[in-house]
C-alpha cells in the first residue's frame, strides 16, 4: 500500500513543488524503489509456506528503516522543537536500535554455537522471551560501550566481538563528538549573550566607567535578553525576504493598530493597516526616563507593546498608567500640538514609533482611508482642544477664588493718623539740630 501511494506523492526539488505524475514515477524508480519492493517482499511468507519459521527470513523488512531518516527530516522542518533537541533525540534512537540489533545478534550466536560464554547460565533458551531480549540487549549494550568481561571461545564468538568492538569504535566516537556539539548548540543564544556582556564589562572597566553607569547598562542588556532571548526582533525580520518580513510584521502588529480611534474606519483595509505597520520603529525607554514632556510640539506616536508609564502632571502626581496595547500621541502624526502632558517609564518598555512624516507618506499612497482617518483626527482634535480650554479656564477660576480667599484673610493695611504725621513732621526738623 505504501509503495502505491508514494506513486501519488509530490516532491520538493530546488524549493519546488513537483506535482506531475511522469516526474513523481521517475523519481521513486530511480530511488527508493527497489529497496522498498525487496523490504515488503512476503520472503517469510514463502519461508512459512515450504515448513521454515525461522524469524531470519524476516530481516528484509529491516532495509525500511531508512524511511526513518525522512521521517526525523519531516519532524525537524514542521516541529517547533530545537534542531537540537530533536539531534538528541536521533542520537539516543541509534543507540538504542544499534543494541537491540547486537543484541539479536547475541542471541542468534547462542542458538548457532549453543554458546553460554555471554549468557553466564546453562537453560538461557528455557527462560521467558522478555528474559532472553533483556539480557541479550544488555550484553549488546555493555559490549558496544566497551566493556566486556566475557572471554570468547567459539571462533564465532571471536568475530561478532570484533564486530562488535569495530562498531563501538566507529558509533560511540562519532556519538560523543556530535552530542558534545548538540549540547554546546543546545543555548547558543545564552552562551553568545554571556560572551555579549564579558566584552561590554571589559569595555566599561578599560574606559573606567562610573559603577552605577555601568550597572544601568548591565540592567539593559539584561533585560533585551529576558525579553528576547538575547535576539534583535529588527535582525531576525531583515533576514526574511519582503513578503514574508511584511507577513510577519502585520501578524505582530497588526492588533495594536486596529485598537487606535484614528484607524477606526481603516481597520478592515488590510493594505492600509499593513502599510503603517510596515512604518513602526521599535523602541527600547529605560525605567524612569521621559517619554515625552509636556509642552513639547510631538511629532510621533506611540504604541505600547510590553511595560508600563506613568503619565504626570505639573506637580508630578500620576494621573494615568499606560500598560500593554495602550497608544498615546495619536493627534501629534495629524497636528502640530504641543504635549498636554508629560508621560515617564515606570518600567522597561517595549514599544512602537510611528512617525508623522512617515504616516503621511501613507495618508498619499491611500486617499480614501486619508480623508477618512483626517476627519476622525479633526473631531479628536476638537474635542481634545475644547477640553484643554474647559481645564485652563478651570484651573484659571480655581486660581482666582485661591487668591481671593487668601486676601480675605490677610489683615487690612494700615492708614497713618494726622497726630503721627506732624510727630514725624517734628522729627525730621529736630534731626539736623542734633547733628
Amino acid at each position: 500500500m505504501d509503495i502505491a501511494l508514494t506513486f501519488f506523492r509530490t516532491f520538493e526539488a530546488e524549493g519546488e513543488l513537483i506535482s506531475t505524475r511522469k516526474d513523481i514515477v521517475r523519481k521513486y524508480m530511480r530511488g527508493r524503489f527497489a529497496i522498498d519492493a525487496f523490504s515488503t517482499a512476503p520472503i517469510s511468507y514463502v519461508a512459512f509456506a515450504a515448513g521454515s519459521t525461522n524469524p531470519a527470513y524476516r530481516v528484509n523488512r529491516m532495509l525500511r528503516l531508512g524511511r526513518l531518516a525522512d521521517f526525523f527530516l519531516s519532524w525537524e522542518k514542521n516541529s517547533n522543537l530545537k534542531p537540537s533537541v530533536i539531534g538528541i533525540i536521533k542520537i539516543v534512537f541509534v543507540v538504542l536500535y544499534m543494541s537491540h540489533f547486537v543484541g539479536c545478534c547475541f542471541h542468534g550466536l547462542t542458538l548457532l554455537v549453543n554458546s553460554t560464554t555471554f549468557t553466564s547460565t546453562a537453560n538461557f533458551h528455557q527462560r521467558s522471551f522478555w528474559s532472553r531480549y533483556f539480557r541479550s540487549f544488555y550484553w549488546a549494550l555493555i559490549s558496544l560501550t566497551g566493556y566486556n568481561a566475557s572471554t570468547p571461545v567459539h571462533w564465532a564468538e571471536v568475530a561478532m566481538g570484533v564486530a562488535v568492538t569495530i562498531i563501538s569504535i566507529a558509533l560511540f566516537g562519532t556519538i560523543i563528538g556530535i552530542f558534545g556539539n548538540l549540547l554546546t548548540n543546545l543555548d547558543s543564544s545564552k552562551l553568545y549573550f554571556r560572551q555579549k556582556m564579558d566584552g561590554i564589562n571589559d569595555y566599561m572597566r578599560y574606559k573606567k566607567i562610573p559603577p552605577e553607569l555601568q550597572e544601568e547598562v548591565r540592567n539593559y542588556f539584561m533585560y533585551l535578553w529576558k525579553s528576547g532571548k538575547g535576539l534583535d526582533k529588527n535582525k531576525v525580520l531583515d533576514d526574511l525576504p519582503p513578503y514574508l518580513k511584511n507577513k510577519m510584521s502585520t501578524f505582530l502588529n497588526s492588533e495594536l493598530i486596529k485598537k487606535v480611534p484614528l484607524f477606526a474606519s481603516s481597520k478592515d483595509d488590510t493594505e492600509f493597516i499593513t502599510e503603517v505597520v510596515k512604518c513602526l520603529r521599535s523602541r527600547i525607554c529605560l525605567p524612569n526616563s521621559f517619554v515625552v514632556r509636556k509642552g513639547e510640539i510631538g511629532t510621533e506616536m506611540y504604541f505600547v507593546s510590553r511595560g508600563e508609564l506613568n503619565v504626570i502632571n505639573d506637580q508630578h502626581l500620576v494621573v494615568a498608567t499606560l500598560k500593554d496595547g495602550m497608544f498615546f500621541g495619536e493627534i501629534a502624526i495629524m497636528y502640530d500640538t504641543k504635549r498636554t502632558a508629560s508621560i515617564v517609564a515606570r518600567t522597561y518598555c517595549d514599544m512602537f514609533v510611528l512617525t508623522k512624516d512617515d504616516f503621511k507618506k501613507v495618508l498619499r499612497k491611500f486617499p480614501a482611508s486619508s480623508r477618512e482617518v483626517q476627519e476622525i483626527a479633526k473631531t479628536r482634535y476638537n474635542q481634545t482642544s475644547t477640553m484643554e480650554a474647559s481645564k485652563s479656564q478651570r484651573e484659571m477660576q480655581e486660581e482666582e477664588e485661591d487668591r481671593d480667599e487668601l486676601e480675605a484673610h490677610l489683615p487690612a493695611p494700615r492708614r497713618p493718623s494726622p497726630d503721627s504725621d506732624g510727630e514725624s513732621e517734628e522729627m525730621a526738623s529736630v534731626a539736623p539740630e542734633a547733628s
